[in-house]
């Protein structure tokens, strides 16, 4: 499925939103949603940095 030209916008508000909430679980359901995008690299990240490795 290819994504419009809108598509990366969304994503990232959608990240910004989830973010902005301050839970895990909403960083990982970015990751869940967008697993190749590369703001989930960087929810991967930001959940090693506040939560560490589990």
């Amino acid at each position: 499925m290819q994504k419009g030209p809108n598509a990366g916008e969304a994503i990232a508000a959608e990240y910004a939103r989830l973010k902005a909430k301050g839970t895990r679980e909403a960083l990982e359901l970015f990751i869940e949603r967008h697993p190749d995008d590369p703001l989930a690299e960087k929810a991967r990240q930001e959940i090693e940095r506040l939560y560490g490795k589990d």
